[in-house]
């Protein structure tokens, strides 16, 4: 805990009189545009079942009534990330069983359906991952004996941990549970790591799905690494105190985008096909 606080000491006191900027840093500039191009489509690429997803409530990965939400928050999103120069978005909650993971995987798909974009999708949440389970991956599909504490302690190389879904979005997730997840992602190399991605891959967002963050110190521990975040509360689950605890430590650390109001109610009489999906 004290090695947490005086990172976050050390990185209040360096943004202390400056403006927001970018958390993205590049190590060596960035790939010509078809070293880039080169590099995705040397991923292994997965195949996704439409109907494991929507059963997952992953419904963005073709456009759709259903995926028309998540096509709206992705809109504002990345209005205000190209605005502002930014690429990296954390999603968090401030308890468990939110919806932050499910809401940052349909955030990935939307993104990538859009002409020209890429996005990379990162599980930091290593504690308990469910990334695997969400997106119907096979044991076969997995690259087995990597994992995002792999990848961010410079153990494996992205290229080594990622896979693909066609040629603009790409994810990393977690075979297992990892217990020393904070120290992970307070480690001093974890900067050099995420800005070889950037340079490399050049994707136009990184999307980390983080922990809860009144459960543990982990996404707070992160936040030095990413440009904006994005909070998601679950309707009659979340409290207004813990939004606003939630809300007021992140603003410490990084620029807070909003709060995605999920798993709503709404009758369809009022709000046409949207109401039973509750987004």
């Amino acid at each position: 805990m004290e090695r947490l606080q005086a990172a976050i000491t050390k990185a209040r006191e360096k943004q202390k009189g400056m403006a927001p900027q970018s958390a993205s840093r590049q190590n060596s500039g960035p790939a010509p545009q078809s070293e880039a191009s080169a590099l995705w489509q040397a991923l292994p690429e997965v195949t996704f079942n439409p109907r494991t997803l929507t059963q997952n409530r992953i419904v963005s990965m073709e456009a759709s009534a259903e995926a028309t939400p998540f096509d709206m928050l992705r809109t504002r999103t990345m209005r205000i990330m190209q605005e502002q120069g930014w690429k990296r978005l954390a999603v968090t909650s401030p308890t468990p069983s939110c919806g932050k993971s499910t809401i940052a995987l349909n955030l990935a798909f939307s993104m990538a359906r859009q002409p020209n974009t890429s996005a990379i999708q990162i599980e930091a949440d290593m504690r308990q991952p469910s990334q695997n389970r969400l997106l119907g991956l096979s044991r076969q599909d997995r690259r087995s004996g990597s994992s995002v504490a792999d990848l961010l302690s410079g153990q494996t190389q992205f290229s080594e941990a990622a896979i693909r879904r066609g040629n603009d979005l790409a994810f990393v997730t977690n075979e297992a549970p990892v217990r020393n997840a904070s120290d992970i992602l307070l480690g001093e190399g974890v900067g050099d790591v995420l800005a070889q991605i950037e340079a490399d891959y050049q994707p136009h967002a990184m999307i980390f799905d983080m922990p809860p963050v009144l459960v543990n110190d982990d996404t707070m521990a992160f936040m030095q690494h990413v440009d904006c975040v994005l909070i998601i509360a679950a309707a009659e689950r979340s409290t207004i105190a813990e939004i606003d605890r939630c809300e007021r430590d992140l603003a410490s650390q990084t620029n807070v985008l909003g709060v995605v109001l999920n798993k709503c109610h709404f009758t369809p009489s009022e709000y046409g096909s949207y109401g039973k999906y509750g987004y």
